[in-house]
Protein backbone atom coordinates (compact mmCIF):
# COMPACT_ATOMS: atom_id res chain seq x y z
CA UNK A 1 0.00 0.00 0.00
CA UNK A 2 1.37 3.71 -0.92
CA UNK A 3 1.49 6.38 1.70
CA UNK A 4 -1.15 8.17 0.81
CA UNK A 5 -3.62 5.60 0.86
CA UNK A 6 -2.53 4.14 4.49
CA UNK A 7 -2.53 7.58 5.78
CA UNK A 8 -5.76 8.24 4.38
CA UNK A 9 -7.97 4.48 5.86
CA UNK A 10 -5.88 4.43 9.09
CA UNK A 11 -7.06 8.93 9.96
CA UNK A 12 -10.86 7.53 8.95
CA UNK A 13 -10.36 4.69 11.60
CA UNK A 14 -8.45 6.27 13.80
CA UNK A 15 -11.17 8.91 13.76
CA UNK A 16 -14.03 6.36 14.43
CA UNK A 17 -12.37 5.03 17.61
CA UNK A 18 -14.27 5.42 20.44
CA UNK A 19 -13.23 7.45 23.83
CA UNK A 20 -13.72 4.43 26.04
CA UNK A 21 -11.62 2.06 23.43
CA UNK A 22 -9.02 4.76 23.34
CA UNK A 23 -8.43 5.16 26.82
CA UNK A 24 -7.71 1.59 27.59
CA UNK A 25 -6.27 0.74 24.87
CA UNK A 26 -3.67 3.43 26.16
CA UNK A 27 -3.81 2.20 28.73
CA UNK A 28 -2.23 -1.16 27.94
CA UNK A 29 0.27 0.02 25.63
CA UNK A 30 1.47 2.36 28.63
CA UNK A 31 1.52 -0.84 30.71
CA UNK A 32 3.74 -2.15 27.91
CA UNK A 33 6.08 0.55 27.68
CA UNK A 34 7.15 0.38 31.91
CA UNK A 35 8.38 -3.25 31.02
CA UNK A 36 10.96 -2.18 27.96
CA UNK A 37 14.32 -2.13 28.92
CA UNK A 38 15.28 0.97 26.84
CA UNK A 39 12.51 3.01 28.80
CA UNK A 40 13.59 1.69 32.12
CA UNK A 41 17.40 2.58 31.79
CA UNK A 42 16.53 5.73 29.54
CA UNK A 43 17.71 9.00 31.12
CA UNK A 44 16.11 11.42 28.64
CA UNK A 45 12.72 10.29 26.98
CA UNK A 46 11.23 12.63 24.16
CA UNK A 47 7.90 11.93 23.93
CA UNK A 48 4.78 13.77 22.48
CA UNK A 49 1.35 15.32 23.73
CA UNK A 50 -1.59 13.24 21.75
CA UNK A 51 -3.85 14.93 19.36
CA UNK A 52 -6.61 13.39 17.52
CA UNK A 53 -7.50 9.95 18.68
CA UNK A 54 -3.69 9.59 18.98
CA UNK A 55 -2.30 6.91 21.70
CA UNK A 56 -3.20 8.98 25.08
CA UNK A 57 0.89 10.40 26.30
CA UNK A 58 -0.07 12.07 29.69
CA UNK A 59 0.16 9.21 32.01
CA UNK A 60 3.57 8.36 29.96
CA UNK A 61 5.04 12.18 30.34
CA UNK A 62 3.73 12.16 33.68
CA UNK A 63 5.44 9.29 34.68
CA UNK A 64 8.94 10.34 32.93
CA UNK A 65 9.01 13.65 34.74
CA UNK A 66 8.45 11.72 38.31
CA UNK A 67 10.54 8.98 37.65
CA UNK A 68 13.36 11.80 37.07
CA UNK A 69 14.41 11.19 33.54
CA UNK A 70 14.12 14.25 31.30
CA UNK A 71 10.79 14.76 29.30
CA UNK A 72 11.28 16.57 26.24
CA UNK A 73 8.78 17.47 23.86
CA UNK A 74 8.73 17.87 19.96
CA UNK A 75 8.42 21.54 18.47
CA UNK A 76 7.87 22.34 14.56
CA UNK A 77 9.70 25.28 13.76
CA UNK A 78 9.10 25.44 10.50
CA UNK A 79 8.26 23.50 6.55
CA UNK A 80 11.34 21.23 7.81
CA UNK A 81 12.70 21.57 11.53
CA UNK A 82 10.93 19.73 14.56
CA UNK A 83 13.27 20.32 17.46
CA UNK A 84 13.27 19.04 20.92
CA UNK A 85 12.09 21.12 24.26
CA UNK A 86 12.51 19.86 27.69
CA UNK A 87 8.75 20.29 29.21
CA UNK A 88 8.71 22.54 31.80
CA UNK A 89 4.93 22.99 31.95
CA UNK A 90 4.66 26.02 29.47
CA UNK A 91 2.66 25.34 26.52
CA UNK A 92 1.39 26.83 23.56
CA UNK A 93 -0.88 26.17 20.76
CA UNK A 94 0.54 25.12 17.07
CA UNK A 95 -0.77 26.13 14.04
CA UNK A 96 -1.65 22.99 13.31
CA UNK A 97 -3.70 23.00 16.39
CA UNK A 98 -2.13 20.91 18.99
CA UNK A 99 -0.65 21.52 22.50
CA UNK A 100 4.07 22.21 21.92
CA UNK A 101 6.13 23.04 24.93
CA UNK A 102 7.13 26.72 24.67
CA UNK A 103 11.23 27.29 25.68
CA UNK A 104 14.73 26.97 24.20
CA UNK A 105 15.99 23.67 22.08
CA UNK A 106 17.10 20.78 23.91
CA UNK A 107 20.55 19.98 23.19
CA UNK A 108 21.36 17.09 25.49
CA UNK A 109 21.19 13.01 24.45
CA UNK A 110 17.99 11.45 23.84
CA UNK A 111 17.94 8.06 24.86
CA UNK A 112 14.47 7.24 23.58
CA UNK A 113 11.85 8.56 20.76
CA UNK A 114 8.48 8.06 21.45
CA UNK A 115 6.88 8.03 17.90
CA UNK A 116 3.72 8.79 17.04
CA UNK A 117 3.08 7.78 13.38
CA UNK A 118 -0.45 7.49 11.86
CA UNK A 119 -0.02 4.18 10.45
CA UNK A 120 2.84 1.32 10.82
CA UNK A 121 3.36 -1.79 9.29
CA UNK A 122 4.21 -5.21 11.21
CA UNK A 123 7.77 -4.51 9.45
CA UNK A 124 8.08 -1.46 11.62
CA UNK A 125 7.97 0.83 8.70
CA UNK A 126 5.82 4.48 9.69
CA UNK A 127 3.71 7.09 7.93
CA UNK A 128 3.39 10.30 9.51
CA UNK A 129 2.08 12.91 8.69
CA UNK A 130 3.47 13.65 5.50
CA UNK A 131 6.03 16.42 6.47
CA UNK A 132 8.89 13.90 7.40
CA UNK A 133 9.51 15.40 10.39
CA UNK A 134 10.47 12.47 12.52
CA UNK A 135 12.30 11.04 9.69
CA UNK A 136 15.23 14.50 10.03
CA UNK A 137 15.08 14.52 13.41
CA UNK A 138 16.02 10.62 14.25
CA UNK A 139 18.92 11.87 11.72
CA UNK A 140 20.34 14.39 14.88
CA UNK A 141 19.75 11.41 17.62
CA UNK A 142 20.76 8.28 15.61
CA UNK A 143 21.31 6.27 18.47
CA UNK A 144 18.30 6.68 20.37
CA UNK A 145 15.45 3.84 20.44
CA UNK A 146 12.86 4.43 18.69
CA UNK A 147 9.69 3.13 20.00
CA UNK A 148 6.86 3.74 18.17
CA UNK A 149 3.29 3.81 20.02
CA UNK A 150 -0.14 3.14 18.47
CA UNK A 151 -3.64 1.20 18.34
CA UNK A 152 -3.73 -2.08 16.39
CA UNK A 153 -6.73 -0.08 14.19
CA UNK A 154 -3.43 1.94 13.02
CA UNK A 155 -1.75 -1.44 11.91
CA UNK A 156 -1.73 -2.53 7.97
CA UNK A 157 -0.87 -6.17 7.46
CA UNK A 158 -0.05 -6.32 3.93
CA UNK A 159 3.06 -3.31 4.21
CA UNK A 160 3.50 -0.07 3.58
CA UNK A 161 5.89 1.27 0.41
CA UNK A 162 8.86 3.22 1.62
CA UNK A 163 11.01 5.67 0.59
CA UNK A 164 15.15 5.85 1.23
CA UNK A 165 14.60 9.13 3.51
CA UNK A 166 11.77 6.83 5.08
CA UNK A 167 13.37 5.71 8.79
CA UNK A 168 12.07 2.23 10.56
CA UNK A 169 11.21 2.37 14.18
CA UNK A 170 13.26 0.10 16.57
CA UNK A 171 10.03 -1.16 18.44
CA UNK A 172 6.23 -0.96 17.81
CA UNK A 173 4.37 -1.23 20.73
CA UNK A 174 0.40 -1.55 20.31
CA UNK A 175 -2.55 -2.89 22.81
CA UNK A 176 -2.08 -6.26 21.81
CA UNK A 177 1.71 -6.63 20.73
CA UNK A 178 5.35 -5.69 21.00
CA UNK A 179 6.73 -5.55 17.87
CA UNK A 180 10.51 -5.92 17.42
Amino acid sequence: MNKKEARTLIKEKRMKLSQAYIDVASDKIFEKLLQNEDFKNAKAVMSYMDFKNEVKTDKINDFIKNSGKVLVLPKVIDKETMIAIEDKNQYIISPFGNKEPNGEEYRGNIDVIITPGVAFDRNKNRVGFGRGYYDRFFLKYPNAKKIAIAFEEQIINEGIETDKYDKKVDILITENNIIK
